[in-house]
């Protein structure tokens, strides 16, 4: 079983014999890769990228909804035995996710108990403020985005 079991591993999941000492057993080896490719590992992963995770330009929030959800249920595997706890982490992650201080502010005034919730108020935040934009200009309210300067022009 050993001898099968390595030489069946391939790519960097082969890298784990190199280490093996010479009364390596089956368990040696399913020990190695389960602390170098389990669970436990992708998770401390998948949080990091988690908290790193922001809203990126011309991204829809319904895309930024879904991966943070996937990436939250990753992150947090054996939180789905505690719904509250995954409600709660997506929901956070969404709102950091967000990087927009005014659009986080929002949506927090609004307490919303789980992600789909914070979507919805965010939604609409962006719908609002899509609205009230002036047509000829496209763009919000800071950074060269929001309603037009304009010179006076005598003749």
């Amino acid at each position: 079983m050993f001898h099968h079991l390595c030489a069946s591993l391939e790519c960097n999941a082969a890298l784990v014999l190199w280490g093996l000492t010479p009364g390596a057993t089956t368990a040696t080896v399913v020990n190695l890769l389960r602390t170098r490719f389990g669970h436990e590992m992708q998770a401390e992963r998948f949080r990091a990228e988690l908290r790193a995770r922001r809203h990126k330009p011309g991204e829809s929030l319904q895309s930024l909804y879904l991966e943070i959800s996937r990436m939250a249920s990753l992150a947090h595997p054996l939180a789905e035995s505690v719904p509250e706890l995954a409600a709660h982490v997506a929901k956070e992650a969404f709102i950091a996710a967000l990087d927009d201080p005014s659009l986080q502010l929002k949506v927090m005034e609004k307490e919303p108990d789980n992600i789909e919730a914070a979507l919805r108020v965010a939604s609409k935040q962006e719908a609002y403020e899509t609205a009230l934009r002036p047509k000829g200009n496209p763009q919000g309210p800071e950074g060269g985005r929001g309603f037009r300067k304009h010179r006076c022009i005598r003749s």
